[in-house]
C-alpha cells in the first residue's frame, strides 16, 4: 500500500483503470506514478493465489479475452497490444527483450535475532517453451544485518538449463532473492526455491 500511494499522482487519478485477466485469476489496476501524467505503473491482486504484486507498464484501457484470443490493451503511444502472447516487447522494431524480474520479501530465522549463513540454492526454474537456444536467468542473493538497512553484500549466479544448484557464501540477519532476465525469445517459470541455510555467528 505504501509503495503505491506514496508514489501516486493524485491530480491524474481519474486515469486509473481496473482490468480483469480471468485466465490467470488476476485483477489489475494501472495508475500514474508521482512523476508521470499517464499510467505507467500497475498493481495486481491474484485472487486465485491470494497474493499481490506490482511493476511498471503503461496501459490506458484493457479488454479481457473473450471474442479475441488474447487480452488486448491500449497504451498512451497510440497502439493496441496483445497480452499473454509471445516472449518479446513488440512496442519496438525489431522486437526487444522484456526485462523480467521478481524479488522476494526479506527472510530471516529466529525473528531476526539469529545470523544465518547461506551456502547453497537449489532453483526450481524452467525455461519451458523458450526458443532462445541458451536461456539464462541471474539469481542474486542479497543480505543485510538490520531490517531497516541497505543490503550490504550480494552475490549473483547464472541459472542455465543444466543448472542443478548454485553455491554462495553469505552471512546476515536477513536475505532476499532477486531473479532477473533480459533475453529475447525466452520465458521462464519459477517454482519452489530450496536453500541450504544454517544458523551462524556474526563472524
Amino acid at each position: 500500500r505504501d509503495y503505491i500511494f506514496d508514489d501516486f499522482n493524485i491530480s491524474q487519478g481519474d486515469k486509473v483503470i481496473a482490468s480483469l485477466n480471468e485466465e490467470t485469476t488476476e485483477v489489475w489496476w494501472f495508475y500514474p506514478s508521482a512523476a508521470s501524467d499517464e499510467n505507467d505503473r500497475y498493481v495486481v491482486y491474484n485472487y486465485g493465489e491470494k497474493i499481490w504484486y506490482y511493476g511498471t507498464l503503461g496501459r490506458t484501457a484493457w479488454m479481457d479475452r473473450g471474442i479475441f484470443t488474447y487480452p488486448i490493451a491500449a497504451s498512451d503511444d497510440g497502439y493496441l497490444y496483445e497480452h499473454e502472447n509471445g516472449f518479446n516487447d513488440g512496442s519496438t522494431f525489431p522486437a526487444s527483450a522484456i526485462n523480467a524480474y521478481i524479488q522476494s520479501s526479506p527472510v530471516d530465522i529466529g525473528d531476526g535475532e539469529q545470523f544465518m549463513f547461506i551456502r547453497r540454492v537449489i532453483p526450481d526454474l524452467q525455461f519451458r517453451d523458450s526458443t532462445n537456444p541458451d536461456p539464462q536467468v541471474d539469481l542474486t542473493v542479497r543480505v543485510r544485518n538490520f531490517s531497516g538497512g541497505t543490503f550490504l553484500n550480494t552475490q549473483t549466479k547464472t541459472i542455465e538449463q543444466s543448472t542443478e544448484q548454485l553455491f554462495y557464501r553469505l552471512r546476515g540477519r536477513q536475505m532476499s532473492l532477486y531473479y532477473e532476465s533480459d533475453q529475447t525469445d525466452m520465458t521462464w517459470r519459477l517454482g519452489s526455491t530450496r536453500m541450504d541455510i544454517r544458523a551462524d555467528g556474526r563472524r
